[in-house]
């Protein structure tokens, strides 16, 4: 079992919206280096996303790495909290043909291939990693040159219903603290709503 990280993943950012209104957009690529072949297990970590993110729509784009005639490499797409949250488990991730093939869906979406695994999105209350997580090995490993895996997502704020309100437990020692949290306010107008 092998895992591979982007560069995204390993400056350690969260990625986030710059602003609540927009959806935003991250292309993400993992080189798998000439003469390794990916197997079961395998682990390909793209990025990490903030809490109170959800991703919205994906696009995953994958090299030949599988030259089988009967194409056998599969795996599940999501966040460390729920791995197959974009792809189920055993999704085909190559073509019987060329091999490569690309995978995109748009969340509750059900025209475009299927939408997502988990509908809507789990959005998460801590900072998740993006991952694919392969559970079935190619039928013959295409080793031949750099290969490419791409993961295209959009992914905007998914507010929940309470804000943080402050942070306990710092100390010189503990600068982060743990942040505390209410519930929303919710303004009534008494039937005077305009």
């Amino acid at each position: 079992m092998a895992t591979y990280v982007s560069k995204q993943f390993n400056d350690n950012a969260n990625y986030r919206p710059a602003g609540q209104n927009a959806a935003e957009e991250l292309t993400v690529t993992v080189t798998i280096p000439a003469g390794t072949a990916l197997a079961s297990g395998d682990v390909i970590k793209f990025c990490k996303i903030g809490d109170s993110v959800e991703i919205t729509e994906f696009e995953l784009n994958l090299d030949q790495f599988d030259s089988n005639g009967t194409a056998a490499m599969t795996g599940k797409l999501g966040i460390t909290a729920s791995t197959a949250s974009l792809l189920a488990a055993s999704t085909a991730l190559q073509t019987n043909t060329t091999g490569a093939k690309t995978v995109a869906a748009v969340g509750g979406d059900k025209a475009s291939s299927g939408g997502f695994a988990i509908n809507p999105f789990p959005v998460q209350t801590s900072a998740q990693t993006v991952l694919l997580t392969l559970d079935g090995s190619p039928g013959t490993a295409y080793t031949t040159g750099d290969r490419k895996v791409t993961l295209r997502i959009k992914y905007q704020y998914a507010y929940p219903d309470n804000w943080v309100d402050g942070v306990t437990g710092v100390s010189s020692s503990n600068l982060l603290g743990t942040k505390t949290t209410e519930k929303a306010v919710v303004y009534t107008y008494n039937g005077n709503a305009p």
